[in-house]
This record gives C-alpha cells, structure tokens and sequence, in this order.
C-alpha cells in the first residue's frame, strides 16, 4: 500500500482549516423573512394578507423595523399589527371604521 503524497496530505489540511470559515460564511448570508416585508401597507392590502404573511409583518415589528399602514402613524400601525396576530377580526373592524 502506498502512502499519501505531500500534496494530498497539505490539500486535506488546508480543506479541513477553510471548511468552519465557509460555513459561517453560509450562515451570514442566510435569508430573513423579516427583510422581505414592506415598509409600507395600503389599509387594501394589509386586509389581504394571510396568517403566514401577518406573522412575518409581526416578527419584522418585533426585530425594530418601522412599518407603517396608510393613514395610521408608527405606533398606531404597530398596534394594529399585533392585534392582528392576536385577534385579525378585530383588527379588521378597527381599520374598516
């Protein structure tokens, strides 16, 4: 049996030392969920959005990002974004008045 050469031996080494340092890399670049809400709702189009969709506007509130509904300020919009995640019957009848 032969035993490994230099180069394979040096190529493992090196391949063995990047492999944590590509990982985090992978890591970092993952996609969040909260970065692909908008900024901005017409009231229209906040009435439209489904369960899945609320939890992602909710959890993009949660991690500081401003959105805000027509007609409605920051913190008025933040309101009515957790009553939505909570109870969207209500939070429909406080946007349809």
């Amino acid at each position: 049996m032969r035993p490994y050469s230099r180069r394979t031996v040096l190529g493992l080494a090196a391949l063995s030392a990047t492999a944590p340092a590509m990982a985090r890399a992978i890591d970092a670049e993952e996609l969040n969920p909260s970065d692909l809400v908008p900024r901005r709702f017409s009231v229209e189009a906040f009435l439209e959005l489904d369960r899945n969709e609320l939890y992602d506007v909710n959890l993009a509130v949660r991690r500081g990002r401003g959105i805000t509904i027509e007609g409605y300020s920051r913190s008025e919009s933040r309101d009515i974004i957790n009553l939505a995640t909570k109870d969207p019957a209500a939070a429909r009848a406080r946007l349809t008045k």
